[in-house]
């Protein structure tokens, strides 16, 4: 399992070996991603991957927060990758995503929201 790295960070480098993995968004089951993206460039190379949306988004817990998996990204070849996030405050996270509990909480604050690699 890698760090969590927030979405307001810029130049984010990951090592990634050949595999599949799942991209999850930390702090909360309420996730609205709108436009928000984002594509892993291969550091020394010209490899650009995005990431595929998935249609069930299974809730989880990684890191001992909520976690919500939005997509899956399939690496073909192991590398060191930079992350770069497109639209970071179109991502909009609660805690629970259950109807009565939405009216009560507000969206997490941009710069609290992170994204992990498994």
């Amino acid at each position: 399992m890698r760090e969590p790295i927030n979405i307001l960070d810029k130049k984010q480098q990951v090592e990634l070996p050949v595999g599949i993995y799942s991209l999850k968004v930390l702090g909360g089951w309420k996730v609205i991603t709108n436009n928000f993206s984002l594509i892993l460039r291969e550091v020394n190379g010209e490899t650009i991957i995005k990431p595929k949306e998935t249609f069930w988004r299974i809730q989880s817990f990684a890191f001992g927060k909520r976690a919500k998996k939005i997509a899956s990204v399939d690496i073909p070849k192991r590398a060191t990758y930079e992350i770069e996030f497109l639209n970071p405050s179109d991502l909009k996270v609660k805690k629970s995503n259950l109807i009565i509990l939405g009216f009560f909480q507000n969206y997490l604050p941009t710069n609290e929201i992170q994204i992990c690699i498994e």
